[in-house]
């Protein structure tokens, strides 16, 4: 299992959940191991190209390598590093919060950004559906 990874994912909801219950049927069924586990401590599903479009953002991508590069101690520590406003920095801190891809450790008056879960790495998988009809082509004949 790779703890310290929060895997992305969009529309994979129903692939999560038919794997959560198979997971549970096999625990159930006494088995244990890697054939019950997770792959990763923590998944997010987009649903919506609009929430995938607000994480992507370059802004709020150099936030969360460098909340996982230099692990800033606050809000304010973190502003400083990327050298922007505080307020700008808090608002994509509430997007991202908001996305559930991090969330804070109070330490008295201030809140350390760390990824979801505590994760260290983030594993980023985007399919599109597929359609039912591959191989025909209106109109083509032999």
């Amino acid at each position: 299992m790779t703890e310290n990874t929060l895997k992305i994912t969009f529309q994979q909801a129903e692939e999560h959940r038919q794997a959560a219950r198979e997971r549970l049927r096999r625990a159930e069924a006494g088995e244990t191991g890697e054939v019950i586990e997770q792959d990763v401590r923590s998944i997010v599903n987009f649903e919506d190209f609009d929430d995938i479009a607000l994480l992507m953002r370059t802004a709020n991508l150099r936030l969360i390598e460098t909340i996982v590069s230099e692990e800033p101690a606050s809000i304010r520590q973190l502003a400083e590093a990327v050298e922007r406003d505080y307020r700008e920095v808090h608002r994509n801190l509430t997007e991202l919060e908001s996305l559930g891809v991090i969330e804070f450790n109070e330490n008295g008056s201030s809140k350390q950004p760390i990824l979801r879960d505590g994760a260290k790495n983030i594993d980023f998988s985007i399919r599109f559906p597929q359609s039912v009809d591959h191989g025909s082509v209106s109109g083509a004949s032999a």
